[in-house]
């Protein structure tokens, strides 16, 4: 636990590879700005992301996804749709239609370098 920030990813990685014997080989962030402190710590430590060590983000945050160096793989939870679908509800349930259940809206991930995925190969599975 702890703050959601660059500054928190910096400290977290710091605190996992101190206390670990056996390096991890990827790290799987809750949001894109942790991602970003923890690609800067493993700099840091002397260490490539994605060579050493993969990186993926949550949140596809455009301007935090993009600028970080290595640009930053990130699940994208399509909040566009996610918040028009809600909107929807919300009238919905204000003009008295009873709203229940769980709604599953399609997300994705959004490969870029930070992972180490070769993304030729899915070039070339697509043409």
């Amino acid at each position: 636990p702890g703050r959601w920030s660059e500054a928190w990813g910096r400290e977290a990685v710091r605190d996992l590879f101190s206390k670990r014997r056996g390096a991890p080989d990827a790290i799987f962030c809750g949001s894109d700005q942790i991602a970003r402190g923890a690609v800067d710590a493993l700099r840091e430590m002397g260490l490539a992301v994605p060579v050493d060590v993969a990186v993926v983000g949550f949140d596809n945050w455009d301007v935090m996804a993009e600028a970080a160096r290595p640009p930053l793989t990130s699940v994208d939870m399509n909040l566009g749709a996610l918040g028009r679908d809600a909107g929807a509800c919300l009238l919905d349930m204000m003009g008295g239609r009873s709203i229940a259940g769980v709604r599953r809206l399609p997300c994705s991930l959004v490969v870029r370098d930070s992972c180490g995925a070769d993304r030729t190969q899915e070039i070339e599975r697509k043409a």
